[in-house]
């Protein structure tokens, strides 16, 4: 279920970006820093900014964070915060912390303390660098929690002209289509039949679409080598 309110802690360039990606997607976001200048810089594009230090538990409770369905502890290079922070939401009462995290070492004091997940962006990023080098025709990939993938490819040229069925994608390949985009006018990538749910055995792919599947990383990786 999408989320209707988000706190985020940390008005660096991570906590940023995570603010302002949030609040595109229609969360109502609270931003919070100890630092007045980096609140001034987000107040304009996040619901509620807010300058205050929440190692002080009359702050913490005071400032609405508690009642946010999900609380991003973004704090970067000052992992006294960061741990200080953490250890204070969870012992009031919250549940869904996700914080940043530099190191094994530091997420695992983290998680102790009750984070639900850490995230390290540089970690998480150079991964994505490194699957991008390998993999340059891979538009976008999401590795789900029963580790398969979904990956976004443009489609190669040994398929074009074949359907689905006659390429026997799924015994050959181990994966399953999602969705077939057809690029439209002025290069815009459309759904093949959207309303149809998954391609049809007799949908055809054509030079210029892309295709969305899904299945373990190795045969995504064996399909790529392929084709």
């Amino acid at each position: 279920m999408a989320i209707k309110t988000c706190a985020v802690i940390g008005m660096g360039l991570f906590g940023r970006s995570v603010a302002f990606e949030l609040t595109k997607l229609g969360v109502e976001v609270l931003a919070v820093d100890r630092n007045g200048k980096l609140v001034d810089m987000v107040k304009d594009r996040v619901t509620t900014a807010l300058c205050t230090d929440l190692t002080n538990p009359a702050n913490l409770h005071d400032s609405g964070v508690l009642k946010t369905d999900r609380i991003i502890v973004a704090i970067g290079e000052n992992l006294e915060q960061s741990i200080l922070v953490t250890a204070m939401l969870y012992t009031n009462g919250a549940k869904n912390i996700y914080a940043r995290a530099h190191s094994e070492i530091h997420s695992q004091v983290l998680k102790t303390l009750g984070a639900f997940r850490t995230i390290d962006p540089e970690e998480e990023m150079g991964a994505r660098v490194a699957q991008e080098i390998y993999a340059p025709d891979v538009m976008s990939r999401i590795t789900l929690s029963t580790g398969q993938q979904v990956v976004e490819v443009a489609a190669p040229e040994p398929l074009w002209g074949k359907t689905v069925v006659e390429l026997d994608f799924r015994r050959r390949f181990q994966l399953n289509i999602l969705a077939i985009k057809r690029a439209g006018e002025g290069g815009v990538s459309k759904i093949n039949d959207a309303n149809a749910g998954l391609p049809n055995p007799t949908d055809t792919i054509g030079e210029g679409d892309t295709l969305v599947v899904i299945g373990s990383p190795a045969m995504i990786s064996t399909f790529l080598e392929l084709t």
